[in-house]
């Protein structure tokens, strides 16, 4: 399971060039992996977060992962994107000025 997290956070900052850290949690919080200076204590809040945007947006019978909801929080130049799939959390952080042509 550890190489396929490494494989999957490599991705993420392969697939798109903003991508300053990234933080897999499992459903009970736990960090699994966490790259980019993201502090581990995170991997609770942002299972957390997911839980509770299921308050408000609840899963349905047979739901895929592209219909659970993905929570976007803006601070300053920074996007972090929070989402679930399957059992784990992902947390993406962005700097948005890495996106800005020079």
């Amino acid at each position: 399971m550890e190489a396929e997290i490494s494989k999957a956070i490599k991705a993420v900052y392969q697939q798109d060039p903003t991508v300053v850290g990234v933080m897999v949690a499992d459903d009970s919080g736990l960090c699994l992996a966490s790259d980019g200076g993201i502090p581990e204590e995170a991997a609770g809040l942002f299972a957390s977060i997911v839980a509770r945007s299921h308050v408000v947006l609840p899963p349905g019978p047979n739901q895929s992962d592209d219909a659970t909801p993905v929570v976007q929080i803006e601070a300053g130049q920074f996007v972090i994107l929070v989402k679930q799939a399957l059992s784990v959390t992902m947390g993406i952080v962005k700097d948005k000025a890495k996106g800005r042509s020079a």
